[in-house]
């Protein structure tokens, strides 16, 4: 694995990552959830031991937040 590699537990366990769960007030098993649904929809096993690519900063609308959360796609852009 290289270093633009991340297992879902290694990005969990991230302090950095932790922290700005924290500031954005989501619970982490909200985000562990959203990384095993996006890990399922791009072929990978959702399991935690699973690598994924470092993904691009983007924004997020809540919209877009929500309709993930109900499994819908989001709205484009």
């Amino acid at each position: 694995m290289s270093d633009a590699e991340f297992t879902i537990s290694r990005i969990l366990r991230d302090p950095l990552i932790r922290q700005m769960l924290k500031a954005d007030h989501i619970q982490l098993s909200d985000f562990a959830q959203l990384l095993r649904e996006i890990a399922f929809r791009l072929g990978n096993d959702p399991k935690p031991s699973t690598a994924i690519s470092r993904p691009r900063l983007s924004s997020c609308r809540e919209g877009d937040r929500s309709a993930a959360r109900e499994g819908a796609s989001p709205a484009p852009f």
